[in-house]
């Protein structure tokens, strides 16, 4: 929830959430890592395992470090043999894990060898270190997407939540079938300083890829076990298969990390030590060595769904009106602006433009950034066919070596400040402190993470405002490497303006300034726009009758697509991912979409999916809304969520993975029909109720309706939940309940019917439904669809036979249409069926 328009801002930590996938983990460390009362330590080999041996079930006992301790949720096959140790039949929402329970390592690393599993399939691993009895590590992991590509990062594994400490890209080479090796390593205490990297097997092997320093109060210090986790996402179509070979578990991993390991053979008496030599001068440190090359990030093609994301940049193919007025690379400011005498810059051609024309870009780069003012209404498009892109970043070539990393001269340094506080800590994460600082550097299309001046390793970089400075703990010789230094590429101040058919990217932009695109007027039209790389806000709209359609906004730093104020908003089209890139706190504002204090607002055919938080979110006072047709995959926290508000369809979604698929808090007047939910981790629909009221809450209003606004009640009711499929996963599949005010679930004029649930065959799966009572604290799990009938006998609700994932439950949705509830007129005509349809789940 937040009380103005929803601002993103871009955080100095350049990462991704990826859960390690198909991983490969070698881990060892330079000996300047480690503290010096263990830098004395002899190498070890703590565990390995060859998997040599034939093992029907289960993964026996390795080579060393004993037996190996495996589990599943659904169960999973886990075998050893061929010379692999395998883990088959890994169901869509499930996870698996194996601990090497007889190895114990405190400064240590890990190395193994995998096969990815084919696509196109969404899988998660994480090999852990330092693992703790509470489930408590660090994790090196490999996610690989649904398109092939794969990422590395590293993170931190507390409580039951995890959180993200550093991504990297991976090179082209490593995608979807590639047998990947991969080392990860942890060392020290004060901070832990961790590394990992990943390569095809049998080629050159790259210095280190990704490292991050956790100095954080809730750091894991104590040495662990090993340990590997696996997930598959919920919206694979069918369960996927890994295997595992070459595991070696280093203790007090010396520099030269990848050297052959410590043999497993009985050690001879060790000879005695030489006498110790003088401690050598102190030396510069050596650069690290570079990282491959990461492939730049192409201009994203269509997606996959139907007619969803932007045209692929230099594909858009709009028509030059008479008139019209040029801008290109090689242009001139000065000019008439003609086609034969273009304007240089974007900017030049708005002051120059008179309202109503048609400003046409032709190819090429243009590092601008421009306002269109109130008095100008314009269409900002592409010329046919030809790639335009709006960038915020220059190159910048001259490097000076600069203690552990290079320099060079800046002077922009925008500001951190969000609601009035410099990294305010409402929105900023303690594991992510640089998410407000909106300064980006890229080397090689790839973003760096942000760090101070003293964390700087190779794959960050630090900005020192007050040597006007940037540092970068790379190498860029020979290499691309970019640093923002324009906060916003356009802000539209005029009604009924048009931007179509670019790409932007690269945008430095302050909490303040909203977007990297800003919309501040009524009937704004986006379209066939890829957003890319942005610090704050991809896209923002702040006003009556907007128009997003066919957009791609991918990696901004806190949002992707922020709308406020916006009545008749219309999102439809478009690709959304990968937002919060900077990792913001999970509220008041971040993710994918948030849309707030409007009114006829339409979200249909979109992907909204990977964000790291919220995929979309209609929060304060959103009046009379059609959530339609959207997939919505493996957002971090809520996939579908409805809050402080009221009148809403949520029909003919997909939504899994995440915490929660759909979520309504204080909302009435919802019709939840249709929707394919599944693979979460806690809830696949909640219905909750708080003590927040439109009527005396100090914020959260729409400012144009009265207080009270009995449109807006904020009280939770009215909520129709039919024809839905739950796949398994999560705690409960349905959960209606009041936390603070005494409203029991009866009294809330719930309908639950028609739906497809999953058996609850143990206490290790999702209740069906929990019913709140009048008591603020009382659940009654209803743990089957009989129990369900008993309670309310006019509910007409199927259950399935075992354990399934929503892939596996065709059959069952196809045979018990018989209970399907009618559609309504009206939500038949918005899911495009006849009013006679009658199906359960997603059409």
């Amino acid at each position: 929830m937040h009380d103005a328009s929803p601002l993103p801002r871009r955080s100095a930590v350049r990462l991704r959430t990826a859960l390690g996938v198909a991983t490969v983990l070698a881990v060892a460390l330079s000996g300047a890592l480690v503290p010096t009362s263990d830098a004395q330590a002899a190498s070890t080999t703590a565990g390995s395992d060859a998997s040599s041996r034939s093992v029907a079930k289960g993964w026996g006992s390795a080579d060393k470090g004993g037996a190996w301790t495996t589990w599943s949720s659904p169960a999973a096959g886990f075998s050893v043999g061929g010379g692999l140790s395998k883990i088959t039949g890994l169901a869509p929402g499930a996870s698996a894990t194996a601990v090497l329970k007889g190895v114990t390592a405190g400064h240590g690393e890990v190395r193994v060898t995998t096969v990815l599993p084919k696509g196109p399939t969404t899988l998660y691993q994480g090999w852990e270190l330092r693992r703790q009895a509470d489930g408590s590590a660090y994790r090196g992991r490999v996610e690989l997407g649904r398109t092939g590509k794969v990422v590395l990062a590293i993170s931190k594994v507390r409580g039951g939540k995890e959180t993200n400490l550093g991504r990297f890209a991976l090179p082209s080479d490593v995608t979807a079938g590639s047998t990947v090796s991969l080392a990860f390593r942890a060392v020290g205490t004060a901070p832990v300083t961790l590394q990992a990297r990943a390569w095809v097997k049998g080629s050159a092997v790259p210095g280190w890829q990704l490292t991050a320093k956790d100095s954080a109060g809730d750091r894991i210090t104590p040495a662990g076990t090993v340990g590997l986790w696996q997930y598959a996402a919920g919206s694979n179509a069918a369960a996927v298969s890994t295997a595992f070979d070459d595991l070696v578990v280093v203790s007090n991993p010396q520099e030269s990390a990848l050297t052959p390991a410590p043999s497993d053979v009985p050690s001879p008496a060790p000879d005695p030590a030489p006498a110790p030599a003088p401690a050598p001068a102190p030396v510069p440190a050596p650069a690290p060595v570079p990282a491959p090359a990461p492939v730049p990030t192409p201009a994203p093609a269509p997606a996959t769904g139907a007619g969803q994301g932007s045209a692929a940049v230099g594909s858009a193919s709009y028509p030059v009106p008479t008139g019209a007025l040029f801008v290109s690379p090689a242009g001139n400011d000065a000019a008439s602006g003609t086609q034969a005498a273009p304007f240089r810059t974007l900017a030049g051609a708005v002051a120059r433009a008179a309202s109503g024309s048609t400003i046409v870009l032709r190819a090429g780069t243009y590092n601008d950034s421009v306002v269109v003012p109130f008095n100008k209404k314009v269409t900002i498009q592409s010329y046919p066919k030809e790639a335009v892109w709006l960038d915020g970043t220059v190159p910048v070539t001259s490097w000076t070596r600069a203690g552990s990393g290079w320099s060079t001269p800046w002077s922009f340094f925008p500001s951190s400040d969000m609601d009035g506080a410099l990294d305010n800590p409402r929105f900023v994460s303690p594991s992510f402190p640089s998410a407000a600082k909106p300064d980006q550097v890229f080397l090689d299309g790839v973003q760096l993470t942000q760090v101070t001046t003293s964390q700087l390793a190779p794959g960050t970089f630090a900005a020192d405002a007050a040597s006007g400075r940037i540092l970068v703990g790379s190498d860029p010789s020979g290499r691309d490497l970019r640093i923002s230094n324009k906060k916003q590429a356009i802000w539209v101040m005029s009604a009924g303006s048009t931007v179509r058919g670019l790409g932007v990217r690269g945008y430095a932009t302050p909490y303040a300034d909203r977007g990297a695109i800003r919309f501040g007027n009524v009937d704004a039209t986006a379209e066939n726009l890829v957003i890319q790389d942005n610090a704050m806000i991809g896209i923002n709209l702040e006003n009556n009758g907007g128009t997003l359609s066919h957009l791609t906004v991918e990696r901004s730093g806190l949002l992707g697509v922020g709308t406020n104020a916006s009545y008749d908003l219309e999102l439809t089209d478009s690709v959304i991912r990968q937002n919060n890139w900077q990792r913001f706190k999970e509220a008041p504002v971040s993710g994918g979409v948030k849309i707030t204090r409007s009114r006829g607002v339409t979200v249909s055919n979109n992907d909204i999916s990977r964000n790291y938080s919220s995929g979309l979110w209609l929060d304060e006072s959103v009046y009379d809304s059609r959530i339609i047709g959207n997939t919505v995959v493996d957002n971090e926290w809520t996939g579908i969520q409805l809050e402080l508000s009221s009148k809403a369809v949520v029909a003919d979604n997909t939504v899994t993975g995440g915490k929660a698929g759909i979520q309504l808090m204080n909302t009435n007047g919802v019709r939840v029909y249709n929707n394919s939910i599944g693979g979460v981790s806690q809830y696949g629909l909640k219905i909750t109720q708080d003590e927040r009221r439109q009527a005396t809450a100090p914020t959260g209003q729409d400012r144009r309706r009265p207080i009270p606004d009995a449109t807006t009640t904020w009280v939770t009711g009215d909520i129709t939940v039919a024809n839905n499929a739950f796949g398994s996963g999560g705690l409960y599949q349905v959960l209606v309940f009041d936390s603070k005010t005494g409203r029991s679930a009866d009294s809330m004029g719930i309908l639950v019917t028609g739906n497809a649930f999953n058996k609850r065959v143990t206490t290790a799966q999702a209740t069906l439904l929990g019913w709140g009572a009048a008591d603020n604290k009382t659940i009654t799990r209803l743990d089957s669809v009989a129990a369900i009938a008993a309670r309310k006998p006019s509910w007409r609700n199927v259950e399935t036979g075992s354990v399934l994932g929503l892939g596996s439950m065709l059959s069952l949705l196809a045979s018990s249409v018989g209970i399907a509830a009618s559609l309504p007129a009206d939500i038949a005509a918005l899911v495009g069926q006849p009013g006679t349809a009658r199906k359960i789940g997603a059409f």
